[in-house]
């Protein structure tokens, strides 16, 4: 029984793998590769943030999107990609498309996009009843650590606290709106989360953590020892 089992992980991986790289190819043609004559300014941010993270720059491109958001790609090899909506660079000011993208780099400096493909795999694989309950619900508390991670990734990398924290609002209610949102409000309704039983429950069917609590850890880093440390 394990033989067949083991030889469908290793076709899933695979397949998943290669669905990976064409994806990446994509990019080539449908994308913009950012570069030093291509976004400049988005390139400056990605330099800066490899350099602070002290990691080789991976490839960004900026495809056409309505909805603001980025994510990282890529799996084993050293070509690895950041994604960048054109909506969220228009949303971003400098600080704050500086830190989405030490945020993505996180990712990738942390192998969080290996480990995507493989637990990705093993929970279509695992499909017995309770078990596969189990390694879900594992792989979602690992998914909302590695967010926390890679918010300290992108304020590394912003070393500013406001940018870091109006990005991640932006990504709550979009660039206009957050126009006219009151940012101190918002960190008061921590209150109203930690006081309700059903939002934290809700948290954990979901593998990313609220925007809210994302906010207040981001804070508490940005107050510890180690921060200093690590940007002394």
């Amino acid at each position: 029984m394990l033989a067949p089992s083991l030889g469908l992980v290793i076709v899933m991986l695979g397949a998943s793998a290669f669905w990976i790289k064409i994806r990446q190819g994509q990019l080539l043609g449908k994308g913009v590769k950012v570069s030093e004559h291509q976004l400049p300014e988005v390139h400056q941010a990605a330099l800066v943030a490899s350099e602070r993270l002290c990691m080789r720059k991976p490839d960004v491109f900026v495809i056409q999107s309505p909805i603001i958001n980025a994510y990282a790609t890529g799996f084993l090899d050293d070509r690895k990609t950041v994604v960048l909506h054109s909506a969220l660079v228009e949303a971003m000011d400098e600080d704050e498309l500086l830190s989405i993208i030490g945020h993505e780099f996180s990712h990738i400096k942390c192998d969080h996009t290996n480990w995507i493909v493989l637990t990705n795999t093993a929970e279509n694989v695992a499909k017995i009843p309770i078990v596969s309950d189990i390694i879900g619900f594992i792989f979602l508390l690992w998914s909302r650590k590695c967010e926390y991670t890679c918010d300290r990734g992108g304020l590394l990398s912003s070393r500013n606290l406001k940018a870091s924290t109006s990005a991640l609002a932006k990504l709550a209610v979009g660039k206009q709106l957050f126009e006219r949102m009151n940012l101190d409000a918002l960190l008061e309704q921590k209150k109203d989360v930690d006081a309700s039983d059903t939002s934290r429950l809700s948290e954990l069917f979901e593998t990313h953590p609220h925007i809210i609590n994302r906010i207040h850890e981001l804070k508490k880093f940005y107050e510890s020892d180690l921060y200093t440390k690590l940007t002394a």
